[in-house]
């Protein structure tokens, strides 16, 4: 009896474990098609697709973030030229010549004086040793300026400008309100022999452009220490309107004459900088009024531009309150 017990013991167990094996080899069976089964190619392609759509909208993000960071650093360096004019008005009582010559009208070649007013701010753009470098009994275009006038100035590259001279200027003077020719007869604040001051500047320093972006072809850049258009343009043009002379195709029609100067124009997307006479920068797009512009480029056409009379009632009720108080003082005598 004992015996028949412990075989029907060892049967059991033996049915159980045959039971149990199958399910073990089965579950590990099952676990191992499913590590085997990856990804079908329909869910590879949805996958690219979505990465495709995120790099899609994340490029025009950091390319806008990287040119807002270029256009503050051209800010920037709007803001040290601000400086810098202050300063030497401080010094000196008055602003500096946009260029000094003999004669003019100015040609933009390279013969002449022509030392301009970039050169008298160098001690004040941390550029000292270029200053004194600089031989002023000499014109600029003669050997002995030829090193100091092969030197890029940091303050004067704008972060977002291509395809010109590593020695230019990205910052013009504006010595006039139209499309004339650098001469000591002009309306604008920098230009021919003519030391400006906060006096002369009638419209007010808020109201006056001082500088303005620009480009300049290659092969007509003559440097940032040269007066002539190089470091000098006017507000006789739209914004930007030099670029199809500038950036588009080279042919005989875009040729211009040797007096021409040309106005305010960058690579920055839709628009350039502008320094104001009270350190102020305004960002100008293309296709601002033609009229504001040029009253801009003036120092004492006695306008102020139309866009900005909005500021003019503060200035009404400050003269109003003065009435009223000297009517007041009146009454109360």
């Amino acid at each position: 009896m004992t015996q028949t017990r412990s075989e029907t013991r060892q049967e059991l167990r033996g049915l159980s474990y045959q039971l149990t094996r199958p399910k073990v080899f089965a579950t590990f069976a099952t676990t191992s098609r499913r590590l085997d089964r990856g990804f079908t190619l329909v869910e590879l392609l949805v996958v690219i697709a979505i990465i495709g759509v995120l790099v899609g909208l994340a490029l025009p993000a950091m390319q806008n973030m990287r040119e807002l960071s270029r256009r503050t650093a051209c800010q920037q360096n709007l803001t040290q030229l601000s400086l810098a004019l202050s300063s030497y008005s401080l010094r000196n009582v008055h602003y500096p010549m946009g260029t000094i010559n003999p004669a003019g009208p100015i040609q933009s070649e390279p013969s002449g004086y022509h030392h301009n007013w970039i050169s008298g701010l160098l001690p004040m753009l941390d550029a000292q040793s270029v200053y004194e470098a600089i031989d002023r009994s000499e014109g600029v275009y003669a050997p002995a300026n030829a090193d100091v006038r092969s030197l890029s100035i940091p303050t004067l590259q704008c972060p977002s400008q291509s395809g010109m001279r590593e020695n230019t200027t990205c910052y013009a003077g504006i010595h006039a309100s139209s499309e004339t020719p650098i001469d000591a007869d002009n309306d604008g604040v920098l230009f021919l022999n003519v030391p400006v001051t906060d006096s002369d500047i009638t419209d007010g320093l808020a109201y006056t452009a001082f500088v303005g972006e620009k480009l300049s072809r290659f092969e007509e850049d003559l440097g940032w220490i040269s007066g002539t258009r190089s470091s000098l343009r006017n507000t006789g043009h739209a914004i930007n309107a030099e670029l199809a002379r500038i950036r588009g195709p080279q042919g005989p029609e875009h040729e211009v004459s040797s007096t021409y100067v040309g106005g305010i124009a960058s690579d920055h997307p839709n628009g350039a900088n502008v320094l104001m006479g009270n350190g102020s920068y305004r960002f100008c797009n293309p296709s601002m009024d033609a009229t504001i512009l040029r009253q801009l480029g003036s120092r004492a056409d006695g306008e102020i531009p139309n866009e900005w009379k909005s500021d003019e009632p503060y200035a009404d009720a400050t003269s109003s309150t003065a009435a009223t108080g000297e009517t007041s003082k009146a009454s109360a005598q």
